[in-house]
């Protein structure tokens, strides 16, 4: 199965442990063929930006999903759920379903509902801030 992606200029994804990026002034056209999991630059968490519990959660998904070995990281994405549950009880529901996509092996899916968690979290975070 192909998969077509649609560049804009400057910008980049990870074909597996490759980086790929549009050198050109225009969009371009990619279309990849085989098994390589591929990340789009606008989904990479840096682990310089895996700052609050969500993000945490985030960065070791993303982990999971480019990894050979990600069995490896389950410990580690255990522990850091705790840590999200303590801190927002409110997360636990969303973080199950993440929970869930990963015991399935779908770690793309799970990724993208990593990233909504982070999402809800900064609506937490907001509000926080609001209050104060």
């Amino acid at each position: 199965m192909s998969l077509k992606l649609n560049l804009a200029a400057g910008e980049s994804l990870l074909i597996g442990r490759a980086r790929v990026t549009n050198g050109g002034d225009k969009r371009c056209i990619l279309i990849v063929a085989g098994e390589e999991r591929i990340l789009r630059e606008s989904l990479l968490m840096l682990e310089k930006d895996a700052t609050t519990p969500a993000r945490r959660i985030c960065f070791v998904v993303q982990g999971i999903y480019l990894s050979d070995k990600s069995e490896e990281l389950f410990p580690l994405y255990h522990e850091t759920v705790r840590e999200l549950v303590e801190v927002y009880p409110s997360l636990t529901m969303a973080v199950t379903d993440v929970s869930q996509a990963i015991l399935a092996g779908r770690y793309y899916d799970a990724l993208n509902q990593a990233h909504a968690l982070v999402e809800m979290e900064a609506r937490i975070l907001e509000g926080v801030q609001r209050e104060a």
